[in-house]
C-alpha cells in the first residue's frame, strides 16, 4: 500500500531534522544553535524524576518514570533511538511516558553516549551499566528485579537486542521480554532490498544510515554479534521478543530477518509489521503511532506479569 496520508505530509520536513543530527555528531552545529521545538504538554506520568548514575567514564543520564509510585512495578529498560548519534532523553520523553502508562510499568530510559565521539563500546557499555545499576536498585526505585524486559527503537533496539545476548551469555538476571521497534540488527549489511527500496525519500537516506554505522562502528568489526546482533551464531535462549517493523523502513528486512532467525531457534517472537509507515513513527503524533506504542505496552504487559 502506499505511504499513509498521516506520514506523507509529515515526510517533506524530515529530512531538516537528520541533516541538524548530522551536524550535531560532525561538531559543524552547536546544541544551542538548534532551533526550538514546538512545545507539547506531556502526558502525565504520577512519577518522573531525572538521575545521574555514577559510572566509570563520568555520569550517565537516566529518566525514570512509574505510573504507580506507590506500588512495586515491573521494570522497562528502554533505550532511544536516534542512528547511534543523536537523540536523548527529552527527544523519546513522550514514548517513554506512553510506553509506562501502556504496559503498566516502571520505566528507566538511559542517555547513553553517542558517537562518533564515543563508539562502539560506549553505548553498549552504558546500557549495560544502567541495566545493572536498575537491577541492584530496583526496590529504591519502585521496581520489581525478577520482571524486567529491555526495549528500543532504531539505534535503541539494536541495543536493546545486544543487551539481551549479552545477559544471556553471563550469569545473572535474565530479561523476561525485549520490545525491538523498528530495531537496525545488521550494520554490516549491503545496501539492497529494503535498503534500496527505500533509502531515498523515506526519512533516512542509504548515505545518512551509510554515516549512522561509520560513526558507530569507529574501528571495531561490523560483523562482531555485539554490534550487528543478525550475525550472532546463536539465538537461541534468548527472551520472548516482539519485533516492529514499518513498510517504509530501510530498516525493514533487517528486523523481519531478526524474528525469522529468532523463530527457527525457538525463541518465541511477535513480528508486527506495519503497513504504509515509515521509520520512527511511534514518535510521531498520529494516530497509527498512538495505536502501536499500546500493542507495544499490552505486549510487555502480558510477559511482565
Amino acid at each position: 500500500m502506499p505511504v499513509d496520508p498521516q506520514f506523507a505530509m509529515i515526510l517533506p520536513h524530515l529530512p531538516g531534522a537528520v541533516a541538524m543530527g548530522r551536524a550535531l555528531a560532525e561538531g559543524r552545529m552547536k546544541p544551542e544553535d538548534m532551533p526550538p521545538m514546538p512545545a507539547m504538554p506531556p502526558i502525565p506520568v504520577a512519577h518522573v524524576e531525572d538521575r545521574a548514575l555514577a559510572t566509570p567514564h563520568g555520569p550517565l543520564p537516566v529518566r525514570l518514570y512509574s505510573p504507580h509510585p506507590d506500588r512495586t512495578l515491573p521494570l522497562v529498560m528502554f533505550f532511544h533511538g536516534g542512528g547511534f548519534i543523536s537523540g536523548d532523553l527529552n527527544t523519546h520523553d513522550d514514548l517513554a511516558r506512553r510506553l509506562a502508562l501502556a504496559a503498566d510499568c516502571v520505566v528507566l530510559s538511559v542517555g547513553y553516549r553517542l558517537a562518533p565521539a564515543h563508539p562502539f563500546p560506549a553505548a553498549l557499555d552504558d546500557c549495560l551499566a544502567a541495566t545493572g545499576w536498575a537491577l541492584a536498585h530496583a526496590a529504591e526505585i519502585g521496581a520489581d528485579a525478577s520482571r524486567f524486559a529491555v526495549a528500543g527503537d532504531s539505534a535503541g533496539g539494536n541495543l536493546a537486542a545486544v543487551v539481551a545476548l549479552a545477559l544471556r551469555d553471563k550469569a545473572g538476571p535474565q530479561p523476561v521480554a525485549q520490545l525491538l521497534i523498528y530495531p537496525g540488527t545488521d550494520l554490516a549489511a549491503a545496501p539492497e532490498g529494503s535498503m534500496a527500496r527505500t533509502g531515498e525519500g523515506f526519512y533516512m537516506s542509504q548515505d545518512d544510515l551509510a554515516f549512522y554505522h561509520t560513526s558507530y562502528v569507529g574501528q571495531s568489526d561490523p560483523y562482531d554479534p555485539h554490534i550487528s546482533p543478525l550475525r550472532a551464531p546463536s539465538l537461541a535462549g534468548l527472551p520472548p521478543a516482539m519485533v516492529l517493523t514499518a513498510e517504509y523502513d530501510p530498516l525493514r528486512d533487517q528486523g523481519l530477518a531478526y524474528a525469522r532467525r529468532l523463530a527457527v531457534e525457538g525463541v518465541p517472537v511477535e513480528p508486527v509489521d506495519y503497513e504504509g509507515a515509515i521509520h520512527g513513527f511511534l514518535s510521531f503524533p498520529a494516530p497509527m503511532g498512538r495505536s502501536a506504542i499500546k500493542c507495544c505496552g499490552a505486549w510487555l504487559k502480558a510477559r511482565l506479569i
